[in-house]
């Protein structure tokens, strides 16, 4: 009886222990990335794409020996991403995959060890996406919802326009995406996004992102 209940026991810790942010995650149906690489130039964390199961990728960084959960989240939809760190700071780098409710989480992959050799703490995005929706087929407007690669923490400033020419200055969001309304069907738009700095300056625009109903 003492034996059964230790199993239970230790059952029962794995069961809270092993799953999230665990990097021994039984549940997990996505593929693990492999090989983390990183460039010190513009502190470029990279792996290798996993088509195993769709979804993005969640990246925790933070001082060496940090406990995953508590270090500083980033989401991406890329295989790549430039970490805002500081010059000469020492970092624990750790990327997984994550693949939606029904597949979960992959195993996390990492720690790479790295020494940052510049400053990068005001990067731009690196990519946009939108998805767009219509009241009907018979409607002339449309809405379209914008989504960029961001950090979760910082502010943004978007610009949606019909020009291809990076914009003076922009509208400032809190959250990780605009929403446009009333959009043309017939009509083509370009979308900027650039990120606000911690001392109030900006980064370079990403955009022109083209943003159309077909």
């Amino acid at each position: 009886m003492k034996r059964i209940i230790s199993i239970l026991l230790i059952l029962g810790l794995c069961t809270a222990g092993c799953i999230g942010d665990s990097p021994y995650d039984p549940q997990a149906q996505c593929g693990t990335p492999t090989n983390l690489t990183f460039e010190k130039g513009n502190n470029l964390l990279s792996w290798n794409m996993i088509s195993q199961g769709e979804g993005y990728y969640e990246i925790q960084y933070g001082e060496p020996g940090f406990s995953l959960g508590k270090g500083t989240a980033v989401v991406t939809y890329k295989n790549s991403y430039s970490l805002p760190l500081y010059k000469n700071n020492k970092y624990d780098l750790y990327v997984r995959k994550n693949c939606g409710t029904a597949n979960g989480r992959s195993n996390w992959a990492g720690p790479i060890t790295v020494v940052a050799s510049n400053t990068t703490t005001c990067v731009k995005p690196g990519y946009a996406t939108y998805s767009k929706t219509t009241s009907s087929d018979y409607s002339s407007t449309f809405d379209a919802t914008v989504s960029w690669e961001n950090d979760v923490i910082s502010m943004y400033e978007t610009v949606l326009t019909i020009s291809s020419a990076p914009p003076a200055g922009g509208e400032l969001v809190t959250g990780q995406k605009a929403v446009y309304i009333g959009l043309s069907k017939t009509m083509s738009y370009n979308f900027f996004v650039r990120k606000r700095c911690a001392d109030n300056t900006f980064s370079d625009f990403y955009g022109p992102y083209p943003i159309k109903w077909n």
